[in-house]
């Protein structure tokens, strides 16, 4: 099955749909992506200590690819349920960041926009996905864990690095949605 059309129609169902955040798009809604970066930030402040507001400059930074490989989920009114920044580090697409919304926690938006990510990789000759998260964010890793990721080092004694084959990340987050 076409991965990109899956994520589309299966999005659509819950009133939502995925698009590419392009170096246009973080201008028209820089406001609205900031509020929700930071938001969550603010929520989380307890947990990682070491998390602080974003400014602008971090949503504008053109790291190397980030307008090909990051993208937003949104309900059809504009409002944001997922924002990810993705790049490219070397051989390997580079996961900055991957926010959700609180109201939006638990519908499986991280698999639908890992595939999204994974088949779009793929298209562009990558293999491998890596990503750092913070050693606390349980959720987060048992999902990456689940879909393949690795661990392959810590930095700091605080964020563990991940790495996926990006076909076989894509093809375990299809089967769970699958057979839920």
């Amino acid at each position: 099955m076409n991965s990109h059309k899956f994520v589309e129609q299966e999005l659509k169902k819950k009133g939502l749909h995925i698009s590419p955040i392009t170096e246009d798009y973080i201008n028209l809604r820089l406001n609205d992506f900031m509020k929700f970066v930071n938001d969550i930030l603010e929520e989380y402040k307890d947990i990682y200590k070491l998390w602080e507001p974003k400014p602008v400059e971090w949503f504008i930074n053109p790291m190397i690819d980030k307008w090909k490989f990051s993208y937003v989920i949104e309900k059809q009114n504009g409002e944001i349920a997922l924002f990810n920044f993705t790049s490219v580090y070397g051989k390997n697409l580079h996961n900055h960041c991957t926010y959700v919304h609180k109201k939006m926690r638990g519908m499986n938006l991280a698999k639908y926009h890992l595939i999204k990510i994974c088949q779009v990789g793929i298209e562009n000759g990558f293999e491998n996905y890596e990503g750092y998260w913070d050693k606390r964010n349980n959720g987060s890793l048992i999902l990456h864990l689940k879909l393949g990721f690795k661990i392959v080092s810590m930095r700091k004694n605080e964020q563990l690095l991940l790495v996926g084959n990006l076909n076989e990340i894509k093809e375990y987050a299809m089967k769970q949605l699958k057979a839920n």
